[in-house]
């Protein structure tokens, strides 16, 4: 079977499908059920089509926190066939039963807490392969000014969206938020959506077996009658599922093709939007106050009443585009462009650098004590570039990089300074090189400025079934734990020393290596000294790269 070649096929059909319903003329009116989709379950228990989800799980879900099984992708690969072959017959056999999701709270920007609902690996793969059969289907469906968790689009097209309305004079914008959308979303709309292109009772069983699956809180399940859960392989998916019925709704309060340029001569008020998942931006143009007032009160009982959904009182706000607004982290504002004349501008928002600030400060100094300093420069790294990659579309980011530039080393260097005990002119000395901090040749901080803007305004492109969604961090949830050592948190220095004394190329087959595809090797073993500390002395340590390491321990 090939896997991309069925998806273009689903979206074909689904495609097929839509024009069908749309068809319907009120002399020969048509059934808009005909023609959905048959025969999913049939995928999910096909071999090639759960491996394939299985591989893509698997590859995700390295250095991931397991359900509530504490099966992680290093144990599913052991017997990997087996498991496989196992899943695929308790799928056929209908006897599959989803295990429940072990919840989780993490931080949020706010400072409340979020809640993330982690599912089985053997689950997810599962999911996965719904997701793999929804997906080209929904596609169809899916409103062109929708972004979120979608393949080919994300928080900076619906960003550039939003700037290219208030170029074109929209004055008035509802900033719209749906009041906790993962867990209250309703299941009997989820499932309505669904079989509205989906005709396999079987495969909806399926669904609906996930949608109850419950939660594990503290040791006890408790049953799940609304929500998807925020950490789920699907959850996106129906979500935005039932939140394009939003769009359509919004898309109909507007004008389009002719009767745009008979509303604008006649001054009738006109509607656009830009959504990203449950944060949506309703633009008015030649409206009022009261206009947009009443515009989102009718969204209010749209979503309660089609999707059993709220609004977030203290996030839905109407505010004219020359006050400014907040959207997915950034201020949209009209400022003064080069020419004298007012532009829409992007902006760092209110809470962008604080939160920053936050991120440097829990990734150097609020550390264990004996934790390296390469290990937090390298933690620290990955926050610059992943804020810097998200927020380097602002107009202001390169006035703003140089502060932040001098904030980032002078932490680094106060963290240093109380790991080493060092005082502040010995760690400037022996790390800061031209304003940088240097631990090698490959470990260092970078710099927000020597990082480029980013100014693309070309519109997301088209969708082409079997593209995977890019993984987005649009609140920075960066994961550290490839450069954490769990085990020895203090060695990372050690081996940068080795990596430099070794000329970065392995002592056994002479390739290159840097300090991501290499190990610190003891010479003489350490079984062979009294402690870890006694085998760990310089001349007994050599670079080696993995599959030579490897080899010397694991292959006899």
């Amino acid at each position: 079977m090939n896997v991309e070649e069925v998806q273009r096929r689903l979206w074909e059909d689904s495609k097929a499908q839509k024009q069908h319903r749309e068809s319907s003329l009120p002399l020969f009116p048509t059934n808009p059920h005909d023609m959905r989709a048959r025969n999913l379950m049939d995928l999910m228990h096909n071999p090639t089509w759960l491996t394939t989800a299985a591989l893509r799980v698997v590859k995700r879900s390295r250095n991931k926190a397991p359900g509530v099984d504490g099966v992680t992708a290093r144990d599913f690969q052991k017997g990997f066939e087996g498991k496989i072959e196992q899943l695929r017959l308790e799928l056929k056999s209908g006897t599959y039963q989803p295990q429940p999701l072990r919840r989780v709270l993490i931080p949020k920007a706010n400072g409340k807490m979020r809640a993330l609902g982690i599912p089985c690996l053997r689950d997810k793969v599962v999911q996965e392969a719904i997701r793999m059969a929804l997906e080209p289907i929904f596609e169809v469906e899916f409103h062109k000014n929708s972004y979120g968790f979608r393949p080919n689009r994300s928080t900076h097209h619906a960003i550039f969206r939003c700037q290219q309305l208030m170029r074109s004079k929209f004055t008035w914008v509802i900033e719209g938020d749906v009041k906790a959308c993962f867990d209250e979303i309703s299941h009997k709309a989820i499932l309505k959506v669904v079989r509205e292109k989906v005709l396999d009772n079987k495969f909806m069983d399926l669904l609906n077996r996930f949608l109850k699956a419950g939660v594990q809180v503290d040791g006890v399940v408790q049953a799940t009658e609304k929500g998807v859960p925020q950490g789920g392989v699907i959850s996106p998916l129906l979500a935005n599922a039932v939140l394009n019925k939003l769009d359509w709704f919004l898309h109909a309060q507007g004008m389009h093709g002719n009767v745009r340029q008979r509303g604008y001569l006649a001054g009738r008020p006109d509607v656009r939007f830009a959504r990203y998942a449950d944060d949506w931006c309703v633009f008015i143009t030649r409206g009022s106050r009261k206009y947009a007032e009443a515009l989102r009160e009718k969204i209010r009982d749209f979503l309660y009443t089609t999707c059993g959904l709220e609004l977030s009182t203290e996030k839905t706000h109407v505010t004219h585009v020359r006050d400014g607004f907040e959207f997915l982290g950034f201020r949209l504002e009209i400022g003064i462009g080069r020419n004298g004349i007012n532009v829409p501008k992007i902006l760092l928002g209110k809470k962008a650098v604080s939160n920053l600030q936050d991120r440097l400060e829990d990734a150097l100094r609020r550390r264990p004590l004996q934790e390296s300093v390469a290990i937090r420069v390298q933690r620290a790294a990955a926050v610059i570039r992943g804020w810097s990659e998200y927020y380097r579309i602002a107009h202001d980011f390169p006035r703003r990089a140089s502060t932040l530039d001098h904030y980032a080393y002078w932490i680094a260097i106060k963290a240093i300074c109380r790991k080493l005990d060092l005082t502040t002119a010995q760690a400037v000395s022996r790390y800061g090189t031209r304003g940088r901090i240097r631990v090698s040749d490959v470990c260092e901080l970078p710099t927000f400025s020597g990082i480029p803007m980013k100014l693309d305004y070309r519109g997301p492109e088209e969708y082409e079934p079997g593209t995977l969604i890019k993984d987005e961090d649009d609140e920075l949830e960066v994961s550290f734990s490839r450069y954490n050592e769990k085990k020895r948190p203090g060695n990372m220095d050690l081996k940068h020393r080795v990596l430099e004394r070794d000329q970065y190329r392995c002592q056994q087959c002479g390739c290159e290596v840097d300090d991501q595809d290499s190990q610190m090797d003891h010479i003489e073993p350490v079984n062979c000294f009294a402690s870890y500390i006694l085998a760990s002395y310089f001349e007994n340590l050599q670079t080696l790269c993995l599959s030579c390491h490897w080899s010397k321990h694991y292959a006899r």
